[in-house]
């Protein structure tokens, strides 16, 4: 499976949305993203809520995750 290189991620304390750039994805594990290049959030997933939850500067970030792009077929067929 790929997915997008960019996500959606929500400042719940003011909630304003920003477009940050994944550095590392592991599916229904970890998310981590960066904001403007300059501020790296590390995300965990939540299995009751289906989202990813992290904390930066005193400050609570949620995200869905990426989007999936593409599926990949394993093997030769």
């Amino acid at each position: 499976m790929a997915y997008s290189d960019k996500c959606n991620l929500k400042n719940t304390n003011n909630n304003t949305v920003v477009q940050a750039e994944v550095m590392d994805f592991k599916p229904q594990r970890s998310l981590t993203v960066s904001i403007n290049r300059s501020i790296k959030v590390i995300l965990q997933y939540k299995e009751t809520n289906k989202i990813y939850v992290g904390n930066m500067a005193g400050m609570e970030f949620t995200s869905a995750g990426p989007n999936e792009i593409a599926q990949f077929n394993k093997g030769r067929r």
